[in-house]
């Protein structure tokens, strides 16, 4: 037991290493354009490090003088994945004008040697230069397209440019955000003229370093299948969102339209309204060939991909005329779509229409196969025929034939009617011990004592009632499962009030960002719920205009489109809350959902 117990306290000791990230080494600086009356802020950061580090002496770097300024932790814990960062953070002091290179720089941890990558940045000599170079704008006006183009970023990867008709392809269109206040992101837009296009997979949200500069990063995963021979592009690909900027409008609400108290809203963030930003990328040029025509198999009908090919047959052992069931599976990484299963026809079996299932990545299809006679043996094999990109060549999986043994029906087995008796054969005189007359006699005497007993009708009020009670329980679960709207709505407000609950412990440990992206996903998921949509399509506008349809007031709906361009405000503009204000805002954000679970149906 002893040794139970230490084994037990080394693996909860050692569990942070195994499941922390890799060692990485990054730099990175606030911005690749600085003044000589600027400073430069340079951050070396360690990703998966538990150890003590101490400061990295920089090496000398010509056009600046640097000073350190100290560290930053960051750990977390996310679903039993561990991880860390260390920050080591830099003042550069311009010396001249001109263009420079901060050098790689080297930190050597347990003995491995790990090395940034250079960063390029250029000195002005005053700030209006460095503003006009990089385009910045006065944070009191609206943004230009100018301003934000080395700031919003659209990287599109696919998986490759010379394809094959109706070959399914793998695309990755990521949104670069480089310290700008960017909300109500929509999915992807472009020209789909020649290929088709699966639905998108859920954004991925991380964080990416280019040229020395960190950008946080929103991807969009999804497959495409080119349909027209030749020349194709893919996009330009468009995705558009709203910025935030500072506006001189005077807020909205006041104490005597605001139900839940003017304080809360302050004017900060009334001071601040949205322009309507799209963010546009280079097209992509393919090429869509055609599929060869040598070694083409007789049986192919358009499966491109890689593929495993599985049957079966069951059960091996039948009588004529009983039924046999032919199963056939496809699992692999391809189109799915357009081909067909492998088809059975064979003289000695009568068939019948497979029932198929498409389930993305899997096809199966379930066949009923009757043998006509003992003399069949077996049944014969199925082949599954496909193009594989890869080596630019067919295959073909066969598998069976499948050995049976087919014997023929018993004598017994002949056609009977059923339900008819042979009375000829009766004994006699029965007749005359079975009167009909008495029989009902002795039904009606214990009917009669039924009738009159008060037991008889309070059990035959509990079976009543409990079989009503059991029909209406029986419909609400049918309902739960054949109508998702319904179900969705009725789970909302269980699940928004759920999800709040970490919302205390980020108060408490001042994690304001984490705070208000909770609340704001609480609340889009609550609203998403009610109307049976998805959480990531609605923006703060669409959710406003839905709130309008439904008639609500337009208090509760200003309440709702404030908090969540607070949430925005919060996590993409940096902006700041003390814990009374993140307390107030949790009052709140409950309150409107509660308003919210009473006004929409």
């Amino acid at each position: 037991m002893k040794k139970l117990f230490l084994c037990f306290f080394i693996l909860m000791a050692t569990s942070g290493s195994l499941w922390a990230d890799p060692i990485t080494f990054e730099a990175t600086v606030n911005s690749p354009r600085v003044s000589m009356d600027e400073d430069l802020q340079l951050t070396l950061t360690f990703t998966g490090v538990n150890q003590d580090l101490d400061p990295i002496s920089l090496p000398v770097m010509d056009g600046f003088s640097t000073k350190y300024l100290g560290p930053s932790t960051s750990v977390s814990i996310v679903n039993g994945d561990y991880h860390s960062e260390k920050s080591f953070i830099y003042n550069l002091f311009p010396n001249k004008i001109g263009k420079f290179q901060i050098p790689p720089i080297s930190a050597t941890i347990a003995g491995q040697t790990y090395t940034t990558k250079p960063i390029d940045v250029e000195v002005f000599e005053s700030l209006a230069q460095a503003q006009a170079s990089s385009g910045a704008a006065d944070q009191a006006q609206a943004p230009s397209v100018e301003s934000l183009k080395d700031k919003l970023l659209i990287m599109v990867t696919v998986g490759k440019t010379e394809l094959y008709l109706n070959e399914k392809v793998p695309v990755s269109i990521k949104l670069l955000v480089n310290n700008v206040p960017i909300h109500d992101i929509q999915y992807p837009q472009f020209d789909k003229t020649g290929i088709t296009l699966d639905d998108y997979e859920k954004p991925l949200q991380s964080s990416q370093v280019i040229n020395g500069i960190r950008y946080d990063t929103i991807e969009f995963k999804t497959n495409f299948y080119p349909s027209h021979l030749g020349d194709l592009a893919l996009g330009p690909v468009q995705i558009q969102g709203n910025v935030m900027y500072k506006s001189s409008q005077a807020s909205p609400f006041n104490q005597d339209n605001n139900p839940f108290g003017a304080e809360i809203f302050n004017s900060f963030f009334d001071s601040y309204t949205n322009r309507p930003v799209t963010v546009t990328s280079q097209p992509i040029p393919l090429h869509v060939s055609s599929l060869p025509q040598d070694n083409r198999p007789v049986d192919f009908s358009g499966a491109i991909g890689q593929f495993d090919f599985q049957a079966t047959v069951a059960p091996l052992q039948v009588k004529a005329g009983d039924p046999l069931t032919l199963k056939v599976d496809i699992k692999g990484s391809g189109n799915f779509k357009d081909f067909k299963m492998p088809a059975f026809h064979d003289a000695g079996f009568k068939s019948y229409e497979p029932q198929i299932k498409d389930k993305g990545d899997e096809k199966t299809a379930e066949e009923v196969i009757i043998p006509t006679s003992a003399e069949i043996k077996k049944v014969p094999a199925l082949r599954f025929s496909y193009f594989d990109p890869a080596i630019k060549d067919y295959k073909t999986i066969t598998q069976g034939p499948f050995a049976i043994q087919v014997t023929a029906p018993s004598p017994e087995q002949e056609f009977k009617a059923v339900g008819f008796t042979d009375v000829s054969h009766e004994a006699p005189g029965l007749s005359n011990q079975f009167s009909f007359g008495k029989m009902l006699q002795s039904i009606n005497q214990v009917l009669r004592k039924l009738f009159a007993s008060l037991w008889f009708w309070l059990c035959t009020g509990l079976v009543l009632a409990g079989g009503i009670a059991y029909f209406l329980w029986r419909r609400f679960q049918d309902r739960l499962e054949t109508d998702p709207a319904f179900a969705r709505r009725l789970k909302a407000l269980k699940e928004a009030k759920q999800a709040l609950l970490p919302a205390e412990g980020y108060i408490s440990t001042g994690k304001t960002k984490d705070f208000y992206a909770l609340l704001s996903k609480v609340l889009r998921d609550f609203l998403a719920n009610k109307w049976h949509q998805s959480s990531a399509a609605l923006s703060v506008t669409e959710i406003t205009n839905h709130l309008k349809k439904a008639k609500l007031e337009d208090p509760l709906i200003a309440q709702v489109k404030t908090i969540l361009e607070q949430c925005d405000m919060v996590c993409f503009a940096g902006a700041s809350r003390d814990t009374a204000q993140m307390r107030a805002d949790l009052n709140l954000t409950q309150s409107l959902i509660n308003l919210l679970q009473q006004n929409l149906k």
